[in-house]
């Protein structure tokens, strides 16, 4: 009866042990924050006169206390607000309102004071954070886009980041996550551009340097599309194609990719069976 007695609270334990490992639930409160900025010369100083504005502003769905690790957490903070030495959030968006930036030279007299608004009526510049959220039962993808504009400029200039979190363990999900070597992952995006028609406006939009290579740079961002039968690769402006092309990235669905690339174990679960060659 002992014996009896000890394999039921064994089981017991597991089963309690096994409803630790639940998926979180998954949800996101909004941070919000505006701050603008007058910018006053000694001199008139071209091509903003006597006075310059900035405005900063950020909407951001940040997840729900306690569903990111420690390390996603600050990889999120890093990608929104260019911070990763802030222990909260709240103290990294404070800190980023707090900074005003305007390129003006090193020698130039001038002073920055925080104001409530702004004259719309004036050209002045801004810089502006939007990050949104989407998730399935599995990943959750927080896709991060900045822009920025300095009066005088060209034209303004925008990014588009991606962070893939891993809902049972809250951890950010890493391209070496998903490829056992990243030498083959460039080699494969080389082939994917020359090859599948999916990508043919990013090959027609390439840097000369880039045509007919046998591999690409490492991208810094990636992400997975929301049937999990795909990964796209995000390269920065500039860093392959004209700025004109916008922001460059690199389809690359699973099964082709595993004809050209060594899977991890972790990347087989989570794409399934069917979208790998079996060894």
């Amino acid at each position: 009866m002992k014996r009896l007695t000890l394999c039921f609270a064994m089981v017991a334990a597991l089963l309690m042990a096994g409803c630790g490992h639940e998926k979180k639930e998954f949800a996101t409160r909004t941070l919000a924050g505006r701050q603008c900025y007058q910018i006053s010369f000694a001199e008139e100083l071209d091509p903003w006169g006597e006075t310059a504005g900035l405005k900063k502003t950020c909407s951001v769905q940040w997840p729900a206390e306690g569903l990111l690790s420690a390390a996603a957490e600050r990889d999120l903070i890093q990608l929104c607000f260019g911070d990763s030495t802030s222990a909260s959030i709240d103290a990294a968006l404070q800190a980023w309102l707090a900074k005003p930036y305007l390129f003006i030279e090193d020698d130039t007299d001038s002073d920055c004071k925080p104001v409530d608004t702004l004259d719309e009526s004036q050209e002045h510049s801004y810089v502006n954070i939007e990050c949104t959220a989407q998730n399935d039962s599995v990943l959750a993808t927080f896709v991060v886009k900045t822009e920025s504009y300095g009066i005088g400029a060209a034209h303004g200039f925008y990014t588009a980041d991606y962070l893939t979190v891993d809902l049972e363990s809250g951890n950010a999900v890493h391209l070496t996550d998903l490829v056992a070597d990243t030498n083959q992952l460039c080699e494969a995006i080389a082939r994917a551009i020359q090859d599948l028609e999916v990508n043919r406006d990013l090959r027609e939009c390439l840097y000369d340097e880039f045509r007919d290579t046998d591999r690409m740079p490492l991208p810094g961002n990636f992400v997975i599309d929301s049937t999990h039968s795909g990964i796209t690769v995000v390269y920065g402006l500039y860093e392959v194609q004209p700025y004109a092309c916008g922001i460059p990235s690199v389809i690359l669905p699973i099964f082709w990719l595993s004809k050209h690339v060594e899977l991890t174990p972790y990347a087989k679960r989570l794409f399934g069976p069917g979208s790998y060659i079996e060894e």
